[in-house]
């Protein structure tokens, strides 16, 4: 059974509803707590945790709180150097990345201006900044810890009525959260306040594989992470559900669809974008390709080939959600100097996937587990290597021997 996030968006969604939403589905809050530390920002914030009643269903508030006057506003580039010198892992960084990106993008649109230029108000606060890094942090968790393989979500409700910015006083939908949520089912007017802000919808368009609406799961976890507001007639509560999905549910064409499998692991819809380019320097076409890594392609390659007239020139492919696919072939023709993209859907099957942590002599090593019996693959991570490594003033190869010494001494004494 393929394990999925399932997000319950009828009530809309923030960053704080977020946290709170996963923290109760299982995210330990202690972790939370801890991982956030690493963004270098101590004594500018802390997290506040509470059980709340909403039109009496029981979920879980979290608060950001700032201990200290926070600047006015942040431009983009303050945000990546936030993300960018913390000592985040790598997935992280590059989850919030893209669910920064997905914001920038959107405010540098309504604004008339670049990415580059975008200078967030309300999202430059040091709540916004915890509430995306703490999305990527929960993320990771759930996909490390609790086995969640894919993030679904429902149509997502807006609300209506009046809000009040940096800019004034805006109708809802604000216009950033129209823009983020282009190509995005979505409902209005359940209530008079606004009930999805541009960071809760960021974090669905960045990070959900897909759009539902319906699918076939069994239920096995729910959290509620409570709203601001005090709605009539129903819970301001963002519902997070992980469930188990039919391995044998397929779509109306018959091809697989959630949960698939094949007979090593998953099977899942991807897109697959290529182009050939032979009017671009190496250095700018690999500024590219890590643009494209760090908004949501899953995987960046390129090939030498030789085109028309004998010149030399670069294959660039990208392979991504479906979700992510417009915003990729944007970044390809910004960054490159293509004037035209293929884009095909391909089935992807991937080996079915584990994360367990060694504790070494060089400290906690994570490691990655593919497959199984005469498939398995055993990975530890480069990342936790390389600093293990440099604190310890060993090689990186020692590093990872440790640690697969030991978790084969561990399944051993286990088996």
């Amino acid at each position: 059974m393929a394990k999925i996030l399932y997000y319950d968006a009828s009530a809309g969604i923030s960053g704080d509803m977020n946290l709170a939403a996963l923290v109760e589905l299982g995210v330990d809050f202690d972790y939370l707590c801890a991982e956030l530390e690493k963004l270098n920002l101590a004594g500018e914030f802390k997290l506040e945790r509470k059980s709340v009643l909403k039109n009496g269903i029981a979920a879980t508030k979290i608060d950001v709180v700032p201990l200290k006057s926070q600047p006015h506003a942040r431009s983009y580039a303050d945000i990546k150097q936030i993300l960018e010198s913390s000592n985040l892992s790598q997935s992280c960084k590059q989850r919030a990345g893209a669910i920064f990106r997905t914001i920038a993008e959107a405010e540098a649109k309504v604004h008339g201006t670049d990415v580059d230029r975008v200078h967030f108000h309300e999202l430059g606060a040091i709540d916004s900044i915890v509430d995306v890094a703490g999305a990527a942090i929960c993320f990771e968790y759930l996909f490390e810890n609790l086995g969640v393989s894919r993030v679904l979500s429902s149509k997502i409700e807006l609300g209506g009525g009046i809000t009040i910015c940096d800019h004034g006083a805006l109708s809802v939908p604000a216009p950033a959260v129209c823009e983020i949520l282009k190509g995005v089912p979505i409902s209005l007017g359940r209530a008079n306040f606004e009930m999805t802000t541009p960071t809760g919808a960021a974090i669905l368009k960045a990070c959900a594989d897909e759009f539902v609406d319906g699918a076939s799961f069994k239920i096995e976890k729910i959290g509620y992470g409570a709203g601001s507001k005090d709605a009539a007639g129903f819970a301001d509560v963002l519902r997070a559900i992980i469930c188990e999905a039919d391995e044998n549910l397929n779509d109306e064409s018959g091809e697989p669809n959630l949960g698939a499998r094949s007979g090593y692991g998953e099977v899942c819809k991807q897109i697959l974008i290529s182009t050939n380019i032979d009017d671009m320097d190496a250095e700018s076409f690999a500024f590219a390709c890590e643009i494209l890594r760090e908004n949501g392609a899953l995987d960046v390659f390129s090939r030498s080939i030789f085109m028309k007239k004998g010149r030399a020139g670069f294959e660039l492919n990208a392979l991504c959600r479906k979700q992510d696919a417009q915003n990729l072939k944007d970044l390809i023709f910004t960054h490159t100097t293509a004037i035209g993209v293929r884009e095909v859907e391909v089935a992807k099957t991937e080996l079915k996937r584990e994360f367990v942590r060694v504790q070494t002599k060089f400290g906690e090593i994570g490691l990655k587990i593919s497959g199984s019996s005469q498939t398995q693959k055993i990975k530890p991570e480069f990342d936790e290597c390389k600093t293990a490594a440099l604190t310890h003033g060993t090689t990186i190869e020692r590093v990872r021997r440790e640690a697969l010494e030991i978790y084969d001494e561990t399944r051993k004494t286990k088996g």
